[in-house]
């Protein structure tokens, strides 16, 4: 009587050695993501630590030729870095750009600090906006 649940239970996969085939599968699945995960994690470490994010602080418009933004950026102190600031008119078309470089200072380590910078340039048209579009290391 006792052969018939056993049989029964290896035909539907319910067998002591298939739970621990199962079991393994498990296991091993768990340890494939764990890495991949792991893996993902240091990746991602390594490129944001490269990854500048400028922010627009302030913008003043002076009349139809010229404005004035003031942005931060977080950079590496002895990296340089080039920011590209615009100016935009209503349609978002660019009406105004300039390119300002922030000198890093090799004396210095690689910690990061925080610059704030003003730069006032000129527009071809009347703009609405201004604004620090990327920066980028030199």
């Amino acid at each position: 009587m006792e052969e018939l649940p056993n049989q029964i239970a290896e035909r539907y996969g319910r067998s002591p050695s298939q739970s621990a085939r199962n079991r393994l599968g498990v296991i091993i699945t768990a340890i494939v993501f764990g890495l991949l995960f792991a893996i993902w994690m240091i990746w991602v470490t390594i490129t944001g630590a490269n990854q500048l994010s400028p922010k627009t602080t302030a913008y003043e418009l002076f009349g139809s030729g010229q404005v004035s933004v003031t942005f931060t950026v977080v950079k590496p102190a002895d990296k340089t870095v080039i920011c590209a600031v615009k100016a935009l008119k209503q349609d978002y078309g660019i009406v105004g750009y300039k390119e300002v470089t922030l000198p890093g200072d090799a004396s210095r380590d690689g910690t990061a600090v925080e610059v704030a910078q003003k730069v006032t340039f000129g527009t071809t048209e009347q703009a609405v906006t201004g604004l620090v579009d990327r920066c980028w290391f030199y």
